[in-house]
């Protein structure tokens, strides 16, 4: 039987966490040296973490919704660069056997897929610089075109383009906003209990793994795969 897994990146195959605050301090000071005094103060390291998961749009508005709109733009812009620059000199992490679970599931005859709210150019940084890129179906991403506004936009853009149903795909995530994109589209859920979320934003939607290495298994059972060798 044929599938369609989608993951999320950030807290499923990636961590960003080790960076994401120095990150943001240096893109407001980027910001804060075009524009003096935009950003009175830089949020911790936890308090974005709590927004990854969302658009950036989204989580910007979310930390900082009185700041001048004009001063945000110009952090949406700078925070793609800088962190784009950490995910390349390694400083991130790439949980424990990703690379080798991917590889089992696509010699299953899985088609693999990155459904996350990153920008393209961070989602392409993450799988070149470690590698993962060849184990995944072409990029879908949220600022690919009017049509993508939203995760689930991006599961339903890979359901039509590899021709799979709601039935055939799976979304492996850790957030509410991966939990609430599978039920969109009414697909199957997998939630990981290692990322950034929270158990109580996964708990009842799906299976959940405390390991990326758990993931053939539990899919296994749920597509009646045969065994991976």
């Amino acid at each position: 039987m044929s599938g369609l897994i989608a993951f999320d990146l950030d807290g499923v195959l990636y961590s960003a966490e080790p960076f994401l605050g120095e990150a943001y301090r240096e893109a407001i000071a980027n910001v804060n040296a075009q524009r003096p005094g935009s950003f009175p103060r830089v949020p911790n390291t936890r308090e974005i973490l709590d927004h990854v998961g969302w658009p950036v749009s989204v989580i910007l508005a979310r930390l900082f919704p009185t700041i001048d709109p004009a001063a945000v733009e110009l952090l949406f812009l700078e925070t793609v660069h800088v962190i784009a620059a950490h995910v390349e000199r390694r400083e991130g992490i790439l949980f424990p056997r990703v690379a080798e679970t991917l590889c089992e599931l696509q010699h299953a005859g899985l088609t693999l897929a990155v459904a996350s709210n990153g920008r393209r150019q961070y989602v392409e940084t993450v799988l070149s610089t470690y590698g993962i890129a060849r184990y995944f179906t072409e990029l879908v991403t949220v600022d690919g075109g009017e049509r993508i506004q939203s995760k689930a936009d991006i599961l339903r853009a890979y359901m039509q383009r590899e021709r799979h149903t709601p039935a055939q795909l799976v979304m492996v995530g850790d957030r509410t906003s991966d939990v609430e994109a599978a039920r969109d589209v009414g697909c199957h859920f997998i939630g990981c209990d290692y990322g950034h979320g929270h158990r109580e934003e996964i708990d009842g939607a799906g299976p959940i793994v405390a390991s990326f290495g758990q993931l053939p298994d539990v899919i296994e059972a749920m597509f009646g795969l045969p065994p991976v060798q």
